[in-house]
């Protein structure tokens, strides 16, 4: 919701508006995936908390990924499915 009012304000049905931002979305998501894989072999003082606290965070990069990839996939067909119209 937040994405939608702040980027694609009144843009919406333009494809050349919503490739550019899928593609933004699935990079960022495809960023915190590396980010969770790495998280038990990083030497942050934050990531050695504790077991639970690790995992947590763990879990929660790996949540806010697969989030960010799925919408980045969904409006890259909503684009791919518009174009195809005009």
């Amino acid at each position: 919701m937040i994405l939608r009012t702040l980027i694609l304000r009144g843009r919406q049905k333009s494809p050349a508006v919503l490739v550019p931002v899928a593609m933004m979305l699935i990079t960022l998501g495809l960023g915190f995936m590396v980010a969770g894989v790495v998280w038990p072999r990083s030497a942050l003082p934050v990531a050695h908390l504790g077991t639970a606290w690790g995992d947590f965070f763990r879990g929660f990069l790996f949540g806010i990924a697969i989030v960010m990839e799925v919408g980045g996939v969904v409006m890259a067909v909503a684009a791919a499915t518009r174009a195809k119209k005009l």
